[in-house]
């Protein structure tokens, strides 16, 4: 197993000021950011600080790349208008649990940093609650949804029939068959 990073002994204020600097900068410009350091009392080498960004980027590319395609299925979603179901939701509420789970097994595996890790295991599990409360929600919405289709489609045929005055069936009989083959 490779020795942690020095890079994580930064205090977490300036850590996290080097996230932000090494996504500004286009994960480039180690040199620069070795000297900022130097600046703020912290000696790193380059290859560290390198090592430590090359991740951050992976990290970075994978989040964005899963923001990229949800982009674009709400985008082909609402040009077709074929969400009706919550599809959408559902995909993005996956997409960010698979991302609280990848931020859990992290925390878990945060051992020089236990205290901080448990605070945020706290933040993550009520995500995850949050999540699974959202998507409760959005599958009973789906059902209602598909019940109303169902009603007015059964509606629809019932005036249908009623307007060509059909002797072959009653509209009693129509109903029944509606119930029967729709539910409702």
């Amino acid at each position: 197993m490779a020795p942690r990073s020095k890079v994580y002994d930064l205090p977490q204020e300036l850590r996290d000021e080097l996230n932000q600097r090494l996504v500004n900068n286009g994960f480039q410009d180690y040199d620069g950011l070795v000297e900022w350091l130097e600046e703020r009392g912290h000696k790193l080498s380059r290859s560290s600080v390198h090592r430590y960004g090359r991740g951050l980027e992976e990290e970075f590319e994978e989040a964005m790349g899963d923001v990229r395609k949800t982009t674009q299925m709400a985008k082909a979603f609402s040009e077709s208008d074929q969400d009706t179901q919550g599809h959408l939701v559902d995909a993005t509420a996956r997409i960010v649990q698979e991302q609280l789970l990848r931020i859990t097994i992290a925390l878990r595996n945060a051992e020089h940093e236990p205290e901080k890790a448990a605070k945020y295991m706290a933040s993550v599990t009520h995500a995850l609650a949050d999540i699974g409360r959202m998507s409760l929600g959005q599958k009973k919405w789906a059902t209602e949804i598909r019940k109303e289709e169902r009603e007015k489609a059964a509606k629809e045929l019932e005036e249908k029939v009623q307007k060509e005055g059909s002797k072959t069936i009653s509209t009693d009989r129509l109903r029944e068959i509606v119930r029967e083959t729709y539910g409702v």
